[in-house]
């Protein structure tokens, strides 16, 4: 979907919209590390350069064989306000009138939503697709087509981010605290990227207090008085590499593109995209190993994000205070004890 001018205001609009309800409805926006999101963007924008421009696939870069290296940020999910409120954290000249239709398009995130939810009806459709978000059916498993629209954005040089706690996570909603175990999804898009992203871990804070889990009407109306923390963690697609390297090598032996690059087209006599869609959905692939390197990725991602809220949390005084904590579990209730 190359970038239109409805896009690139939907988009805008959006995130100065959340930008106005931040520093409205909160005490406190904090935003730190934002430095490594945008020089991600920036030599993101280099590789482009270098490449050519060409016919740009979902508006970023031209498709190669190997593609360009998009930006995978991953990060915990703490209220339905999450995204876009998140982006309030971007500089205001990321967004029109201040960018092209283009430049919004390129340099903001693309990410997955629950039909259910954001796919009601044909206005809702529309909406969230000129805002970049993914049609994705829950339960529909990792191999859905919108798990492949994902991989080939970041293979065209895009912005992917991921809620891979997959709902939100409230002290109501999980009493002990702690981050959900992060669904296989992720791990699926880092394994068929032909090019690695640079990997960014997040973690957002306070959001919880904007929009709790239950609330009273107006339940759309965004609550005061909270302090929220945006913070970008070091990249850490160095630690991904190794499992991504030793994935590529047990799929290199195998027959077909097995969903490498999100394609699943039949080649001469091998397997068909379907059986192999089916092969690798049941975890029997290279004699169950994909599934192993599945977890193990989501390990390392999981981890990662959990030591950069736990720094957070840390440093508001959460475990001092004996408060619920998303990063580790059971804090409130030691403090009880």
């Amino acid at each position: 979907m190359a970038p239109t001018l409805i896009s690139g205001l939907t988009l805008s609009a959006t995130a100065l919209l959340f930008r106005a309800v931040a520093r409205a409805r909160t005490t406190s926006f904090n935003v730190q590390g934002l430095p490594i999101l945008l020089e991600a963007l920036k030599a993101r924008d280099a590789q482009l350069d270098i490449k050519g421009k060409g016919k740009a696939l979902y508006g970023v870069g031209e498709s190669t064989d190997l593609g360009t290296q998009g930006i995978l940020t991953v990060c915990n999910h703490n209220s339905v306000v999450d995204d876009p409120m998140a982006w309030a954290s971007m500089p205001i000249t990321t967004y029109m009138p201040f960018a092209s239709p283009s430049s919004v398009s390129r340099n903001s995130r693309w990410t997955l939503g629950a039909r259910d939810i954001m796919f009601t009806n044909a206005f809702l459709r529309k909406f969230f697709a000129w805002g970049q978000v993914l049609d994705t059916e829950r339960g529909g498993g990792i191999f859905q087509p919108a798990v492949d629209e994902a991989i080939k954005i970041l293979q065209s040089g895009g912005w992917l981010h991921i809620f891979p706690e997959g709902k939100v996570n409230q002290r109501n909603i999980n009493p002990e605290g702690g981050l959900i175990r992060f669904k296989w999804g992720v791990s699926r898009i880092l394994m068929d990227s032909k090019t690695l992203p640079e990997i960014i871990p997040m973690w957002i804070s306070g959001f919880d207090t904007v929009m709790p889990e239950p609330r009273s009407v107006p339940k759309w109306l965004p609550r005061r008085g909270g302090k929220v923390t945006v913070t970008y963690g070091q990249p850490v697609t160095d630690r991904i590499r190794p499992l991504i390297d030793e994935w590529r090598r047990l799929a290199g032996n195998q027959q077909g593109t097995v969903g490498v690059g999100g394609v699943w087209e039949k080649q001469g006599s091998s397997p068909s995209g379907q059986e192999q869609r089916r092969t690798r959905e049941a975890g029997r692939l290279a004699d169950g190993h994909e599934r192993t390197l599945r977890i193990k990725i989501c390990e390392v991602l999981q981890e990662s994000v959990r030591k950069l809220g736990e720094a957070v949390e840390r440093g508001e005084g959460r475990f001092e205070r004996g408060e619920w904590c998303q990063s580790v579990a059971g804090i409130n209730r030691q403090s009880k004890s």
